[in-house]
């Protein structure tokens, strides 16, 4: 999967979720960059292709931390 995909979809899980996800913005680190939602937050590698595994992966916790922020603000 495509890097720029995988953002897409990110970003897509937050705004049905509700939460704030701004995927121009992230925390650099040294291979990996850090999107921040609420006080959690998800690594992505700075690949241009990502594994399928590694992106499913990525994308089953943010759904999960979507989920818990979403709850944490009702």
């Amino acid at each position: 999967m495509k890097r720029r995909q995988l953002l897409r979809q990110l970003a897509e899980i937050a705004s049905s979720y509700g939460v704030e996800f701004d995927k121009d913005r992230p925390a650099h680190g040294g291979a990996h960059d850090k999107f921040a939602v609420g006080r959690y937050s998800v690594e992505v590698p700075r690949h241009r292709e990502l594994n399928e595994y590694t992106a499913r992966s990525i994308l089953r916790t943010f759904e999960n931390i979507c989920d818990v922020v979403s709850k944490e603000g009702e």
